[in-house]
């Protein structure tokens, strides 16, 4: 039987299927989506140095896994501009920007956590990445319901949901729940992660096939003026 952390690792590096999709449609797509290219970049080299640090250094990886935390947050912010919504709407761009290093830089240097995981910081941007991500398909509902399903616009925010969704309540259960719980509860949260994890990357490997190439995506999105 495979161990449960090599299980999950390769359940997590279903990232490398959209990824390379990406990567071979790179310079033809449009680049309103190249910081979603980066953002599968990211992911899979954090699962990399992750998997190294536990099993063959026998390390804590929470230094990676908060570092990777803010780079995904910048990136994911980056991306929501580029498709116009934020590119509409500079003061909030560069607030959430703002906020979310100060809160990065408070829990993990002020107070010299960074060797622990931050469920402050990852629960935060999570959330506003899902208001974010359903803004936009709310949007896109409008125009054209009918064509969801071959947007890759949709089925990236898509994923999106599931995905900060479900860390979002990864993290609030070590605070909702009691201590005697606590363990129970988040190994079975865990345990389905690699599984949920898995689905969103062959989601995104869809969406990767989807992406319009640059001549047929010119515009930003002006729902928002």
């Amino acid at each position: 039987m495979i161990p449960d952390h090599i299980a999950s690792f390769l359940l997590s590096e279903t990232v490398v299927i959209p990824l390379i999709i990406g990567v071979v449609r790179f310079y033809k797509i449009n680049t309103s989506y190249h910081p979603f290219i980066l953002l599968l970049l990211m992911a899979f080299t954090s699962e990399v140095i992750s998997f190294i640090c536990i099993s063959y250094l026998h390390a804590n990886n929470a230094i990676t896994v908060n570092l990777y935390a803010l780079i995904e947050c910048l990136i994911l912010l980056f991306l929501f501009r580029s498709w116009g919504f934020l590119q509409r709407k500079q003061k909030l761009f560069y607030f959430l920007m703002a906020a979310f290093i100060i809160i990065w830089i408070t829990e993990n240097l002020v107070f010299f956590k960074i060797e622990t995981y931050s469920p402050f910081f990852k629960g935060a941007y999570s959330f506003v990445i899902v208001l974010l991500s359903i803004n936009e398909i709310n949007y896109m509902i409008v125009q054209d319901s009918k064509q969801l399903f071959k947007n890759a616009k949709f089925l990236i925010c898509l994923g999106f949901i599931i995905y900060f969704i479900y860390q979002i309540i990864y993290e609030a259960s070590y605070y909702v729940l009691g201590k005697d719980n606590v363990v129970s509860v988040a190994t079975k949260i865990i345990s389905m992660f690699g599984y949920m994890n898995a689905f969103v990357n062959l989601l995104y490997g869809v969406a990767a096939f989807l992406i319009p190439v640059k001549k047929n995506d010119l515009y930003f999105n002006r729902h928002f003026e």
